[in-house]
Order: C-alpha cells, then sequence, then structure tokens
C-alpha cells in the first residue's frame, strides 16, 4: 500500500526512478528517506522500516515530497559541481600558500629561523590541507547543505496544499530521537528551525520564493569565487606569465639555497640553468663560472657553459677559445655524443672546421639517438671545410 501511494506521488511530480529499497541506515530505527543517483537508471528511492512503521500515509507521502524536492531542484548535480569546486580551490590555495612563503620575506624567515625539518614541513602542508578540507565543507558546503535542505521542505508546496503532514514528522523524529528540536548540525537547520520555517510559508508563500533567491544568489555568488580561483590557478600553471612567475620562484628558492649553502657547487649549477631557459645568458655565463670555481670536472656544467660562448646571439659574450677549453675538458671527462657535439660547435665558431667536422663525426658514430640532428651538424661543418678550402685556392 505504502509502496503504491509513493509510486503514485512520484508518477506525480514526473520523477523517474530504477527502484524504491529498504534502507538499512542505523538498522533501519531512523525515520528517514533518501535518493540515490543523478540519472533515472541508477536512481533510488530508499526508506526505512521506522518510516514506514511510525508515520502516516499523509506523513509518508510528504517526506518522499522532499526527496523528490532534491531530485527537482537538482542539488545531487550541485554537490558534484561543489566537490570539482574543493578541488580547484585546494589546488590554487596550496600553490598561493607555497608562493606566499617564498614572496613574504617575513615568513620565510619564521620558517627559516624555526629550522623546520623536511618531516616538519610536510606535517604544516597536511594541516593546511586539512584546514582547507574543514574549512570548506563545515562553512561553505556546509551552508549550501542547510538551504538546499530548506528548499527540498518547501517543494511539499508543489505537490500539497500544505506542510502539515511534514511538520508532524519532524516533531515524531523529535520524540523518537530524543534529542532537542532546538540542536542544529553543520549540514541541516534544527528541527526547530525548519518547523518555523515552514508555518511562515503556511502564512505567507512568498517565502518560498524568497528562499529560492537566496539559493540563486549564493549560487552565483560560489560560482563567480570557483571562476575567479580557478583562472588563478589556470594563470599559475598554464600561462606564459604564470610559467615565469613559477621560473621567478624556483629560482628565489635555489638563490636562497645558495646562502645557506655557498660552497655548493650543484646549485650553481641548477641556478645557471634556470638562468639559460630564460635567456639572461650573461648571468647563466657568470652561475656557472662560479659553479666551475667550486667544482672544476663538472662535465654537464663544462659542456653547457662551452655551448653558450660558442653559439651566444650577442657577440659581446662569445668566447669561442674558452668554448673550446671547456668542450675539450668536458670530452676529456666524459666522451657522450651530446659533449662531442658541443666540442665540433666550438672548434666550428672558432674557424677550426676540419677538427669541427673530425669531432662531429665521431658523434655520430657513438649515438644511438638524435642520428639526424648530428648528421646535419656534421653536413654543416663540412660545408665549412669545403668553403675554407676554396677560398684558399682562389
Amino acid at each position: 500500500w505504502e509502496r503504491r501511494r509513493i509510486e503514485a506521488l512520484c508518477q506525480r511530480a514526473g520523477l523517474e526512478y530504477a527502484d524504491i529499497l529498504y534502507w538499512p541506515i542505523f538498522e533501519g530505527r531512523m525515520i528517514t528517506a533518501g535518493v540515490m543517483g543523478l540519472i533515472r537508471r541508477f536512481r533510488y528511492i530508499l526508506v526505512t522500516k521506522a518510516l514506514l512503521t511510525h508515520l502516516s500515509i499523509d506523513e509518508i507521502e510528504a517526506v518522499i515530497a522532499h526527496e523528490i524536492g532534491h531530485v527537482k531542484k537538482r542539488h545531487l548535480l550541485f554537490y558534484l559541481f561543489f566537490f570539482i569546486g574543493y578541488m580547484l580551490l585546494s589546488y590554487t590555495v596550496f600553490d598561493l600558500a607555497v608562493y606566499g612563503l617564498m614572496y613574504i620575506e617575513p615568513l620565510y624567515r619564521m620558517v627559516n629561523v624555526a629550522g623546520f625539518s623536511q618531516t616538519a614541513f610536510s606535517a604544516w602542508v597536511s594541516i593546511v590541507i586539512i584546514l582547507i578540507f574543514l574549512i570548506y565543507f563545515r562553512f561553505i558546503f556546509g551552508y549550501f547543505m542547510r538551504n538546499f535542505e530548506r528548499q527540498a521542505d518547501t517543494y511539499i508546496y508543489n505537490l500539497f496544499d500544505n506542510a502539515v503532514p511534514l511538520i508532524s514528522t519532524f516533531e515524531k523524529i523529535t520524540l523518537t530521537s530524543g534529542q532537542s528540536p532546538d540542536k542544529p548540525n553543520w549540514h541541516h537547520f534544527s528541527i526547530t528551525e525548519r518547523v518555523d520555517y515552514l508555518k511562515k510559508c503556511e502564512t505567507d508563500r512568498g517565502w518560498i520564493d524568497r528562499h529560492d533567491k537566496k539559493i540563486r544568489k549564493s549560487i552565483a555568488v560560489y560560482l563567480a569565487g570557483i571562476l575567479l580561483i580557478g583562472g588563478v590557478g589556470f594563470h599559475l600553471n598554464f600561462t606564459e606569465s604564470g610559467r615565469k612567475f613559477n621560473s621567478r620562484l624556483l629560482e628565489k628558492i635555489v638563490v636562497r639555497e645558495i646562502e645557506k649553502n655557498p660552497k655548493n657547487a650543484r646549485l650553481y649549477g641548477v641556478l645557471g640553468d634556470m638562468y639559460y631557459t630564460q635567456k639572461n645568458y650573461k648571468k647563466t655565463m657568470e652561475t656557472y663560472e662560479k659553479s666551475l670555481e667550486l667544482e672544476p670536472d663538472n662535465p654537464h656544467v663544462l659542456n653547457n657553459l662551452a655551448w653558450l660562448y660558442a653559439t651566444v646571439e650577442n657577440k659581446k659574450l662569445r668566447d669561442s677559445e674558452r668554448a673550446v677549453e671547456l668542450a675539450q675538458r668536458a670530452a676529456a671527462i666524459l666522451q657522450a655524443p651530446y659533449i662531442l657535439d658541443t666540442l665540433a660547435e666550438s672548434y666550428y665558431a672558432n674557424k677550426d672546421y676540419e677538427k669541427a667536422a673530425s669531432v662531429s663525426k665521431k658523434a655520430i658514430e657513438i649515438a644511438t639517438r638524435d642520428r639526424a640532428y648530428y648528421e646535419s651538424q656534421f653536413k654543416k661543418f663540412m660545408r665549412a671545410v669545403i668553403e675554407a678550402d676554396r677560398s684558399i685556392k682562389i
């Protein structure tokens, strides 16, 4: 009998669903119902035994009308958006927190003076993530949940003339639960507040529209905020200016590490690589030279600095003889194709074309990949050899 009435009510409301099922939550002793699933094929209406036992048929229909309201007002879909919003928020806020730590000098000094270990810093990061989670779901998500519940309460007026059965249901819930009707929680208004609002709607249906408008405005503000936050996150991670910002941030981190470890040659090498990607070639050269003062036999730095001296566009910065010296040292330490290619390019810049071609040929012989590039380099050097011979004969 109850099932037929529920089916008839859903049909009248135009609600499609897969099935009506018993809900064994708290062993079925709680007077409640629920709806699960965004689409008809996977949507289920859930009812507890206590609901069917303690409520009259009119009260059961009132509770089901409340659940229908959740579906008709698309609350489940909004909840999905709120979870996506949380991911955007946490992603962006975490980035901003890291940037703030590095760019706001007092914060950085505080962390530095405190002498945080990596483990302690990771613990603080975890605390920040947990705080973002708690604040978002307690205050933002909770705000919408409470107001969506109220909107679902008022949806009863779309199906019935009054909310008296829903009000009496709340009174029975108070009696059976043994809890104070004035006790609120983060996701529902208190029963007293819900009953009082329904009584206001009984005397003035305008309160229904006022609440609907409140929710629409709240969603608009939320979406604007999330779009703004998402835009900031996108800008920081996927735009050219964002990449430059990240590059400067990494540079700042490495510079501060160098301040703490001024004898660390590898840090100077990393900083030089950063300056190179920024096309700040003068600083790149200075930083690589400093790295070599501390670690003269680093083939990576020797190779990169040699290539820069041989190929930099600014001719005032070029030094082909220094390039040859550095590349020879790198090749003596590590016989890799890319290092031999740098040595060949250095000979080429120094107008020693035959040596350039000879070394380039050796690079081709040991190369296991990028052979097309090395072959094109060899052809370039051979053309230079041929042209040099022609000019001598002329």
